[in-house]
């Protein structure tokens, strides 16, 4: 036996039931309001054995850059890499090579800095012997082909040998700017 009125109020109570039920699964299916921190001193990428190539508008390479870790920070976008080898071969310029221990690139690559020891050999061109340089905390602009540092520096080119406090390299003009305390020995070639 129906009680009089239940027939009427059967659907609207169905709705409502149906109404709550999709309220309560649309909050338990929403994430919460506050997103959760990205920690700036955990790195977002990590990489063994990495090798990044910039290509030049001829598509041929312009620089290579290769290491045996990289590591990502999102914030900053800075990238540190263990074991650096940077090569720089852009076209009509002699090739520059900077290895060390450590590196941090920004600005995508266009700015490498190598922190510790670091060594950089610019091949030999022209008339040019091989330049080497041996210092510590290099600054390489791979672009402009560009490398200076501030610390004590140690090159050979042919039989010239420097020591300084500080250089800037160019491989552009293949010039080399001592900036102080400049020590040179140069022991001319001997004809048999």
């Amino acid at each position: 036996m129906a009680v009089p009125g239940t027939t009427r109020l059967l659907p609207l109570a169905l709705v409502l039931l149906l109404g709550g039920l999709t309220w309560l699964l649309d909050r338990a299916a929403t994430l919460p309001s506050a997103a959760y921190a990205v920690n700036s001193d955990q790195p977002d990428m990590l990489v063994d054995s990495a090798t990044a190539v910039r290509f030049g508008e001829d598509g041929r390479p312009v620089s290579q850059l290769t290491a045996t870790h990289v590591s990502h920070l999102p914030v900053g976008d800075i990238t540190w890499l263990e074991k650096p080898h940077l090569r720089y071969t852009a076209a009509e310029q002699p090739r520059l090579d900077v290895t060390g221990e450590r590196a941090k690139s920004i600005k995508q690559g266009s700015e490498v800095w190598f922190p510790g020891a670091v060594k950089m050999v610019r091949a030999a061109s022209g008339t040019q012997a091989e330049l080497v340089i041996n210092s510590r905390d290099m600054q390489v602009l791979p672009q402009q082909g560009i490398a200076s540092s501030d610390a004590p520096v140690h090159a050979v080119m042919g039989t010239y040998v420097v020591e300084s406090v500080g250089f800037i390299a160019n491989s552009n003009t293949e010039t080399l700017e001592l900036k102080s305390k400049v020590r040179m020995s140069y022991e001319p070639l001997r004809t048999p």
